[in-house]
């Protein structure tokens, strides 16, 4: 029988350097030997084939997908994922070369009887498949929301909906192809999805729930991508949502996990549900000697000359009621561009409202009490006249 030219060349080695060539008991497998040539060789294959995929990935990052593709990080992916298959068809080749099959000594039976039993092999197979599904999923999901989705829609939160949705099925429809493929026999997974079934009910019941909770948030879409919520104390932008939690960024730049299920099932207020247009409140007090026509008109010019606020709708002023010591006012204005920032919006506006009061003389009250005191002594007198 002809040799492959993979044992050729470890012949070859072997027969001149025969140091090289002697061989070393497997512990635990007697009749299995390896010779210092047959790890060598893999590692020196690995090594030139991590060279060519950096190569080409360097190539198609830098001279060619950048003539036609704009998004940097679309690139990358595209690049990153040139060099994986590189790597896993040239790592599946060299497996195939050195004999690790199904045939192998190192493929010994797990669990099962001869009809139904599972290999370890069998077990590799599956998970370095199912692996290499989900990474390659994830990639599309990126490339399908950045290159695809950006045209037809300029609401990324949409677009990331829809991409997670596309990876999930992929995950899912894949995950069946490769174990139906896989050749082992799903009779044998009986046991082993009745245990996983009872661990699911127990252990695993708060993954589980934000799983499918973050289905509903997908499909249903009560938030999404870009968002303005709050849950509870955690106020901030919605910048992921993935398979057990939703990632919140608030003004400070800190990130907050917050599971799925909490966003189901508590109050959440959702600054930008519909459009990103919000109006605020912002209380004025002013003394009982101004005239409430003038202090609305000074207001309202406040406002409109403020590059974060609306015009439509236009701001608008009420008088809210007659004060212990004060007339109280609302500045309502709408805006957009300051709703992750409410307060730094509220203290633009009361520094220009203090400079044009100033301007204009208008009194700005505090609380005052009178206290009149008199002494017991005078009081006195005035009983005994």
């Amino acid at each position: 029988m002809d040799q492959s030219l993979y044992d050729r060349l470890i012949a070859f080695i072997n027969s001149n350097i025969p140091i090289l060539g002697e061989k070393i008991p497997l512990p635990g497998f007697d009749q299995l030997s390896f010779t210092v040539t047959e790890i060598i060789i893999p590692v020196v294959f690995l090594f030139l084939l991590n060279l060519l995929g950096n190569l080409i990935r360097s190539i198609l990052i830098n001279r060619i997908l950048n003539r036609y593709i704009e998004d940097r990080k679309t690139i990358l992916s595209i690049g990153n994922i040139t060099k994986y298959s590189i790597l896993i068809i040239g790592a599946s080749v060299l497996i195939a070369e050195i004999g690790l099959d199904s045939e192998s000594g190192l493929n010994f039976s797990l669990f099962g009887d001869s009809e139904s039993e599972i290999k370890l092999f069998d077990v590799f197979q599956i998970f370095f498949f199912l692996a290499l599904l989900v990474f390659v999923a994830s990639k599309f999901k990126s490339i399908f929301v950045k290159q695809v989705m950006s045209r037809y829609s300029e609401d990324i939160g949409v677009s990331e909906s829809i991409g997670t949705i596309i990876q999930y099925a992929l995950i899912f429809i894949g995950s069946i192809i490769i174990i139906q493929n896989s050749g082992v026999n799903l009779g044998s997974l009986n046991v082993l999805a009745g245990a996983l079934g009872v661990g699911i009910g127990f252990g695993m019941q708060s993954i589980a729930n934000n799983f499918i909770s973050g289905l509903i948030i997908l499909f249903e879409r009560p938030i999404k991508m870009g968002d303005r919520i709050e849950v509870g104390n955690v106020s901030g932008d919605v910048i992921q949502i993935s398979s057990r939690a939703t990632t919140v960024n608030t003004n400070d730049n800190i990130s907050i996990i917050i599971p799925n299920s909490e966003v189901i099932n508590k109050q959440v207020i959702n600054w930008s549900h519909h459009d990103r247009n919000v109006r605020f409140r912002i209380p004025v007090g002013v003394s009982y000697q101004e005239d409430p026509a003038k202090i609305k008109e000074i207001l309202l010019a406040v406002a409109s000359v403020h590059k974060g606020v609306l015009t439509k709708p236009s701001p608008d002023v009420i008088f809210i009621e007659y004060g212990d010591s004060s007339l109280n006012f609302e500045l309502m204005v709408w805006t957009s561009k300051y709703i992750n920032r409410p307060k730094i919006l509220q203290s633009e506006l009361y520094f220009s409202i203090f400079e044009e009061f100033k301007k204009q003389g208008v009194e700005i009250p505090f609380p005052q009490r009178d206290l009149h005191l008199k002494s017991g002594f005078e009081r006195f007198k005035g009983k005994s006249k």
